[in-house]
């Protein structure tokens, strides 16, 4: 059974915020629901895989939410589809998509901070998160939407300090089944196509889904050549972070060559820039708790100071103190004091 509805608009607030709405947002308050997608597409747990990828195709997605009972039961990413593809499952269209999904989901709520999403993301190595509140799915989140929040907020460098410098590549005339095992078992979304030593082109998880899955071409007897995206889309190592990401969001990429005179010196991914900003994000964030803390000490020590002054002041201005008199108390009768007070008499 196919579901009845593939694109859940869960907030008529729009989706997601823009650019300038989120710099609207103090650095402090950037939270989910700021920044995350409300247009949210899914799939059922009995829809055909088959189905299921050309849902994300026709969306433009890499994932989708799998449903049931109204709750979030699963997520079907292209990493998981790409491990069926690497496999020797003949009838792997026909799967269904609770034979693929990854069922263990990592939700998180639309008030978390942008930075535990990120946090979240790099330690289970994932790229988007459901948004959940009181148990019903409100949105989803993901790297790109965390970049773009994060992105004016922090300082950035070239990339070549942040992009991946180890790069898989592989040979153009080997098989899809064969490169979707390589880029399995190393954990990674893209290779680098060699021909004759130079790069030809790329080859990414959306490559594999969208033109061997989707239009049931045999994995074991496509080329990589025959599904490539080329010409591969570059920058030098001197090109800035956030050049790079406005790139990626133009072109609708989630991957740069770093190439320079045809040589090969990494990849930068969303993944990268994403850790890079948190990165950045955190550290100024750590500097400001510290100046903070110095500067709450400096007045703390400065009031004990003021409150020691005020206290010697009040000692000198007590008669008690030392037996003398305070500067405004009436000075003792001198002889021609009582003179005058004998004459009026």
């Amino acid at each position: 059974m196919e579901t009845a509805v593939d694109v859940h608009n869960v907030n008529t607030a729009g989706s997601p915020r823009s650019a300038e709405g989120v710099a609207g947002v103090r650095r402090g308050q950037l939270r989910v629901g700021d920044i995350m997608s409300t247009d949210v597409v899914m799939a059922a747990l009995d829809d055909t895989i088959s189905s299921a990828v050309k849902r994300m195709s026709e969306h433009y997605v890499s994932c989708l939410v799998v449903m049931n009972d109204g709750r979030v039961a699963g997520i079907l990413t292209e990493k998981d589809l790409l491990k069926g593809v690497g496999g020797r499952n003949r009838a792997f269209h026909a799967l269904r998509v609770s034979d693929q999904m990854s069922s263990a989901v990592k939700l998180i709520s639309p008030d978390a901070s942008i930075v535990e999403a990120g946090r979240i993301m790099e330690t289970n190595r994932i790229r988007r998160l459901p948004v959940v509140q009181d148990g019903q799915l409100v949105g989803i989140v993901t790297q790109t939407d965390i970049t773009r929040g994060l992105i004016s907020l922090t300082p950035l460098r070239c990339v070549a300090d942040i992009m991946t410098r180890r790069v898989t590549a592989v040979a153009a005339d080997a098989t899809i089944a064969e490169a979707a095992r390589v880029m399995s078992s190393c954990n990674i979304s893209c290779l680098i196509v060699m021909i004759r030593g130079e790069v030809a082109g790329i080859l990414s998880e959306k490559d594999v889904l969208r033109r061997v899955v989707a239009v049931h071409k045999d994995p074991t007897q496509t080329r990589v050549t025959d599904i490539m995206s080329f010409p591969v889309v570059a920058v030098p190592r001197t090109f800035s972070v956030l050049s790079a990401s406005k790139k990626m969001e133009t072109m609708r990429l989630h991957r740069l060559v770093v190439m320079e005179d045809k040589k090969v010196y990494g990849i930068l991914t969303q993944t990268d820039i994403m850790r890079a900003i948190q990165n950045a994000f955190e550290t100024t964030e750590s500097q400001r708790r510290v100046l903070a803390a110095e500067l709450t000490d400096l007045v703390h020590a400065t009031i004990r100071e003021l409150e020691k002054i005020r206290a010697f002041l009040e000692g000198q201005t007590d008669p008690s103190s030392d037996g003398s008199a305070s500067p405004g108390a009436a000075k003792p009768s001198d002889g021609q004091g009582d003179r005058n007070t004998a004459g009026v008499l």
